[in-house]
């Protein structure tokens, strides 16, 4: 999983609550309207908890649903926050673009992933923090209905896997150079929440189906050794590309930096395997 990094988030939270306060009618209770929709993850952890399965606030999740009907682009709707977060790969599993797209012809954007389950906390319906942007597999097709809150998974706005989980190559036999038969790819965590979020997402399963990419990897990090980058870089820098950094990114297909990973499908796993292979 891949933290969010979509900078002025605070901003974007309140313009979020600033189009919808109009639209709400909030009773009275513990908490305001603007306390629920802006609340961080720690603050929705304690609402949800406070509210948990309180169907007087299931009017929350029609107002949801009012909220994802495409309008057109002078009203404020799903896509304008999918737009305004711009998180273009699924931070779940970073393996799916989730670009938002309008056009007359059609128009795409992110499904909205409830962190809290819309149906057991619907006071977290609209929450900004709850929303997150993910693809349809993981979020309709895998979570589902799962529970999840910030005492037993990683929530995405408060960070990544980064460490916590990596992929690793565990090579079986000297074929592992020229057939996928001759490694595994293991994912797992020793963090329980980080762990908790392999399983219910089933990533490690999903990802053996990235073998090829992982073979890949490997037979370039052969032919592309030390010192033929040292000649490329010599070359090229500052012409085809402006850095090592980029060489490796052309060359290898990911990008390699922690604050770069949610930009390109697979980075990830292309980060992990890179440092095993000790080419970063």
């Amino acid at each position: 999983m891949i933290k969010i990094a979509t900078p002025h988030l605070e901003e974007l939270a309140h313009e979020h609550y600033e189009e919808l306060k109009s639209k709400i009618k909030f009773p009275t209770c513990k908490y305001a309207l603007e306390e629920v929709i802006t609340a961080k993850p720690e603050k929705l952890h304690e609402i949800a908890m406070h509210y948990k399965g309180d169907t007087s606030f299931d009017f929350m999740k029609n107002e949801y649903k009012k909220f994802t009907v495409k309008t057109d682009n002078d009203t404020y709707d799903a896509y304008t926050l999918a737009q305004s977060l711009n998180v273009t790969v699924c931070p779940y599993c970073n393996r799916n673009y989730t670009f938002t797209v309008r056009s007359k012809n059609g128009s795409i954007r992110p499904q909205f992933d409830h962190f809290y389950d819309k149906v057991m906390y619907p006071i977290l319906a609209l929450s900004f923090y709850n929303l997150i942007p993910s693809c349809p597999t993981c979020n309709a097709s895998i979570k589902g209905r799962k529970q999840f809150s910030l005492t037993t998974h990683v929530h995405p706005y408060i960070e990544g896997f980064d460490d916590k989980a990596r992929f690793a190559l565990h090579v079986k036999d000297s074929s592992f150079y020229y057939d996928e038969q001759g490694f595994d790819l293991k994912l797992g965590s020793n963090d329980a929440k980080a762990q908790k979020n392999i399983e219910d997402f089933a990533l490690e399963e999903i990802y053996k189906n990235h073998k090829d990419i992982v073979l890949e990897l490997i037979q370039k990090s052969v032919m592309y050794n030390e010192s033929y980058i040292e000649e490329l870089m010599q070359n090229y820098e500052g012409t085809l590309f402006k850095n090592e950094e980029d060489l490796l990114r052309l060359i290898f297909g990911g990008y390699i930096s922690d604050e770069d990973l949610g930009k390109r499908p697979l980075s990830k796993l292309t980060k992990d395997i890179l440092e095993q292979l000790e080419i970063i």
